[in-house]
């Protein structure tokens, strides 16, 4: 070839290229809430990883897990999160939703305190444990979620453990329903005596006020799996590649994480709306890779559930909690 010929051939590339399309990208809709377990699809939004894989992705925000669960099912999301007794309830009552990602479990921090911290007191509080919670306010989310089963879990091995001075949470307490973000003004009010709290909010309340654990969620379950991705099934095995390709983005995200807390943290400040002091110091979740690591302890919840009268019977979780995505293709 001449040295023209190869100018012209060099020339034709680089025009193809300046000219070839990029790559298609598929619109998802993705639920998400303003905690820290959600932090890598904050991430893979931020740094690109959904864009690299394909997904033109757009973020809503909802406040519980079980809003968001209505919002998959009525389609106005396809890819969002709920957290573990939410899920238990949606396969026991038949809904179509699947997991495919582990959204976080439960881990203790430096300070001692947990990802999801259990029931939490102003350190002024006559309540020193459970037994003590007779005629007192509990700050729950929502119900039939997290923070109800993480209580009733924690009040059965109060009353085997302390049948003198045992608890009945149909009769001696009240559940109050608050956004997490309203339970540090709550407890300062006195509008609640206790609240089940979470992160980024149990750090953001500690800064400013002495508090105490009165029970953490470990002594309810060690490692409590919190919540999980999830998606409707139908959509799934319409949408193999869209959620390999999802995957694939938030599994990038839970590595930088692991290299990047520093920034990954600063991230997370836009949309859990903390300021920097508290993103800095807050405990995060454990992310795992493989999802079927978290269905041994996702059983004892639902042993726990059952036990403690939230569900009226147990569910497959092997049909529920996915980790090859093939298999909802197949008969």
């Amino acid at each position: 070839m001449s040295m023209f010929e190869r100018c012209v051939a060099v020339f034709a590339l680089l025009v193809l290229g300046a000219t070839a399309p990029a790559l298609a990208q598929t619109k998802v809709r993705l639920g998400y809430m303003p905690i820290a377990e959600e932090l890598p699809k904050f991430v893979a939004s931020e740094k690109g990883f959904f864009k690299k894989q394909g997904l033109d992705v757009e973020l809503l925000r909802f406040e519980s897990g079980p809003d968001m669960g209505t919002a998959l099912l009525g389609g106005s999301i396809q890819i969002g999160m709920i957290g573990t007794p939410g899920l238990i309830n949606a396969a026991v009552a038949g809904r179509p939703l699947v997991a495919i990602v582990d959204n976080g479990s439960n881990v203790v921090g430096r300070s001692g305190y947990e990802y999801y911290t259990g029931l939490v007191v102003l350190d002024e509080s006559p309540v020193k444990n459970i037994g003590d919670l007779k005629g007192k306010k509990i700050a729950l989310n929502v119900l039939k979620a997290n923070s109800e089963a993480q209580t009733v879990l924690q009040v059965l091995r109060w009353n085997r453990e302390n049948p003198n001075r045992a608890l009945d949470l149909n009769k001696d307490v009240q559940f109050v329903m608050l956004p997490f973000g309203s339970m540090p003004t709550a407890l300062e009010k006195g509008i609640v005596d206790v609240a089940s709290m979470i992160e980024p909010f149990m750090t953001q309340l500690s800064m400013k006020r002495k508090v105490r654990v009165v029970t953490p969620v470990s002594y309810a379950l060690p490692n409590w799996p919190v919540s999980f991705g999830i998606v409707r099934r139908d959509y799934g095995e319409k949408n193999i590649d869209v959620l390999q390709k999802y995957r694939a983005s938030w599994f990038e995200a839970v590595r930088w994480i692991g290299a990047n807390q520093g920034e990954a943290r600063a991230i997370m400040q836009k949309y859990a709306g903390v300021p920097p002091e508290v993103a800095r110091s807050i405990v995060l979740p454990n992310w795992s890779e493989d999802i079927k690591t978290t269905q041994r302890a996702t059983e004892q919840v639902m042993d726990g559930m059952l036990a403690g009268g939230m569900i009226s019977k147990k569910a497959n979780l092997d049909q529920i909690i996915i980790d090859d995505l093939n298999v909802m293709q197949r008969k």
